[in-house]
């Protein structure tokens, strides 16, 4: 090899140590360093977004639901938009309109009453400790048929719905006054709301038809 080849392929040698690493063969911080998209459904990774937080009970951003209080546990800007997560407080007869979530995922832990959950076109009735899961695209709804009012824990996967709550639903200033009945106001608001945040209202007479 003459001395002009020899020069070449030392430039050429050192072009490749410098993208892949000399040592490991991996690409360097540089190469690594352009924008990754973000879609929300990664756990969270950087320190910024993964510090834990406390919410002393009753302390969270609270909001009078369909019939319901809704109190705010956890949103997607205190996640990294991983999940939504809410309490909700449904009095006797309580319970949203018939309809379906078509970006998220959606369960429910009733912790204390009685739901008539229905879920497609299936109905279940569901008591303290029992767990619900609705996949996106599911109609679902549900009421309280029991005597007291029920508790439970809803969570959305990924975060965003917590938007349609903040738009829609009046700020519960009193939490412990009885929480209004549903209104076709209310309804009127949601639906109109809705198509912007992957929602749909339905009629009560379209909730059997399932998926």
């Amino acid at each position: 090899m003459n001395a002009c080849s020899l020069s070449k392929t030392l430039i050429l040698l050192g072009f490749a140590l410098g993208a892949y690493g000399c040592t490991t063969g991996e690409r360097s911080a540089k190469a690594d360093s352009s924008p990754k998209e973000h879609t929300g459904l990664e756990p969270a990774t950087r320190e910024q977004d993964a510090k834990p937080f406390y919410r002393p009970k009753g302390t969270g951003p609270a909001y009078w639901g369909p019939g319901d209080l809704y109190t705010f546990l956890a949103t997607g800007a205190e996640t990294n938009d991983a999940y939504f997560q809410f309490e909700a407080l449904v009095p006797k007869g309580g319970g949203p309109p018939p309809h379906i979530h078509r970006g998220e995922d959606e369960s429910f832990y009733l912790v204390r009453g009685t739901l008539e959950m229905h879920l497609g076109d299936k109905t279940v009735k569901a008591s303290a400790g029992d767990f619900v899961n609705i996949p996106r695209g599911t109609v679902h709804y549900f009421k309280n048929v029991g005597d007291e009012a029920a508790l439970m824990l809803a969570t959305f996967v990924p975060a965003g719905m917590e938007k349609f709550f903040e738009e829609v639903f009046p700020v519960a200033v009193d939490r412990t006054a009885t929480p209004p009945p549903l209104t076709d106001e209310l309804v009127k608001k949601m639906t109109e709301a809705a198509p912007k945040h992957r929602l749909e209202i339905l009629p009560p007479g379209k909730a059997d038809n399932g998926r």
